[in-house]
């Protein structure tokens, strides 16, 4: 054991006497907590609708593409290749069900009946891309096609699939301090709860080679209602989470030029024209729907200052130190590679 001078001691019996005067904190025990992806599952059901408005055109050109469509106004007349105003929306509709990933912490007071919620992230598509089928809801005035020949009314809304979109990020991060939830126990010793957490979510996705949304962070609530077992140094939890959410916000972005559009034909039917979409998009309006089932275990995380790993910090913790002062044994909580006094003072502001 390391030999300490007699003023040392003093020094040390001094300032263990009056931390071991202050009362004991809260009874809160915290758990490292991660999803377990295998067996959570979230169902994603997505309604964005984006209104724009533009000109369409054939994909004719008189050097690249001579057998090109071109379109001409109205019922009679004209030549060339004209461009043919439009009101339109573009849509994304569809559910993605998927395998989340994400962590959290999580502090139980069991004996107080209060729970803890902080740093809650979720990957709520666990890193697998989802698609969307998307469609462009188009609006025009009367005009006829040439190569294929086709008369389109004006005033029809016509809906066109124009494949699928695919969003490639999704998550939920919880903003702000921890978020107190009230354990309500059970007949077989297990804990009900309920937990709103603040976060931020962020969606990305892509249709029609464009972004869709800007992809900055929204905020939102995520609602938590779960079941929690605490065993011997772990926890489960099995969550719950529905939630509903409708957005819509300016859409900042510089017009799209001479997008392809498969335009089917209207008389007669049975062909597609090929044209070119120029417009502008102003607002985006999104509804999301979350329905989700999540799988969590945890495990408490250390006590700093605890040198035996009881996950108390006492006497038998500072005896085990002061047998190491000097030296790279037990109780070198900073990392340095000698126990010594910045370590006494981490073991004293835990002590318990």
């Amino acid at each position: 054991m390391a030999r300490f001078s007699t003023r040392t001691l003093m020094v040390l019996s001094s300032t263990f006497s009056s931390f071991a005067a202050l009362p004991a904190v809260a009874d809160e025990v915290v758990f490292n907590c991660t999803v377990t992806s295998q067996t959570s599952t979230v169902t994603q059901t997505t309604d964005l609708t984006a209104p724009f408005a533009g000109t369409l055109i054939g994909d004719y050109n008189e050097v690249d593409n001579p057998a090109g469509t071109r379109t001409l106004p109205g019922v009679f007349g004209g030549t060339g290749n004209n461009p043919i105003p439009y009101t339109a929306s573009f849509a994304l509709a569809g559910d993605i069900v998927s395998h989340p990933t994400g962590a959290l912490v999580l502090g139980v007071d069991s004996e107080g009946l209060q729970i803890r919620v902080s740093n809650l992230t979720v990957d709520l598509l666990g890193g697998v891309p989802g698609t969307l089928g998307a469609t462009v809801n188009i609006n025009y005035q009367t005009f006829r096609t040439v190569n294929p020949s086709s008369f389109y009314p004006g005033g029809v809304t016509i809906p066109v699939p124009v494949g699928n979109a695919t969003v490639s990020t999704f998550t939920a991060t919880q903003t702000g301090d921890g978020v107190f939830g009230v354990l309500v126990p059970q007949k077989d010793g297990s804990f009900q709860f309920n937990v709103v957490v603040p976060v931020n979510y962020t969606i990305l996705a892509t249709a029609l080679g464009q972004p869709v949304g800007d992809g900055l962070p929204t905020p939102g609530v995520l609602p938590l209602t779960g079941r929690l077992v605490e065993g011997t140094n772990t926890v489960t939890l099995a969550l719950d989470v529905s939630n509903s959410e409708t957005t819509t916000q300016p859409v900042e972005a510089d017009p799209f030029v001479d997008v392809p559009l498969a335009l089917p034909t209207v008389f007669p039917t049975g062909g597609t024209a090929n044209l070119l979409l120029t417009g502008d998009v102003t607002s985006l309006t999104l509804s999301t729907s979350l329905t989700a089932s999540l799988d969590a275990a945890g495990v408490r995380q250390a006590v700093p200052g605890d040198v035996n790993g009881d996950y108390v910090v006492n006497a038998a913790d500072l005896s085990l130190l002061l047998a190491a002062w000097g030296t790279p044994g037990p109780g070198d909580f900073d990392g340095d590679g000698l126990v010594g006094a910045a370590d006494l003072s981490v073991l004293l502001l835990n002590w318990r």
